[in-house]
């Protein structure tokens, strides 16, 4: 009977110092991702919505910039926009930015290894007439994909 009392204090507390060890992982990891990173500068590339539309986008100096290259924005773009990335995965970025003067806010994943993307973007948060608040989530294809050095 001792020796399974003994053999019961000996596993609460095992998994009392691995729930506490995986808590400072966790924790440490959270830390990590809370910084800044610019991880997709010196990245380029093209990515189609499934609806058709394309964007041309390009990762410097902690900034971004895109442009429609087909569909009905085409010609349109921002430029100098500050962005943030984290790795999530096996070649796959979470990136995110706030267009401060179109009241937009971008989240993207792109998973190059499947040459896809996925992007939830508030637009014209103002909600002002002529620009209304509207939600968009859509997904795409990553073609043209230039690395960074």
């Amino acid at each position: 009977m001792k020796a399974k009392v003994f053999t019961l204090i000996c596993l609460v507390l095992l998994g009392t110092g691995l729930g506490f060890a995986q808590d400072k992982t966790a924790e440490k990891s959270i830390q990590q991702s809370e910084q800044v990173e610019h991880l997709l500068d010196g990245y380029s590339l093209n990515f189609t919505y499934l609806n058709g539309p394309t964007i041309h986008m390009e990762f410097y100096d902690g900034k971004a910039k895109y442009q429609w290259i087909s569909g009905p924005s085409k010609g349109n773009g921002n430029k100098d926009i500050p962005y943030r990335s984290s790795k999530i995965g096996e070649d796959m970025y979470l990136i995110n930015w706030h267009e401060v003067d179109k009241k937009d806010y971008r989240t993207i994943v792109f998973d190059f290894e499947k040459m896809t993307m996925h992007s939830s973007i508030i637009v014209g948060y103002e909600n002002k007439p002529e620009r209304t608040l509207k939600t968009v989530f859509k997904s795409g294809a990553v073609d043209h994909l230039k690395r960074g050095e």
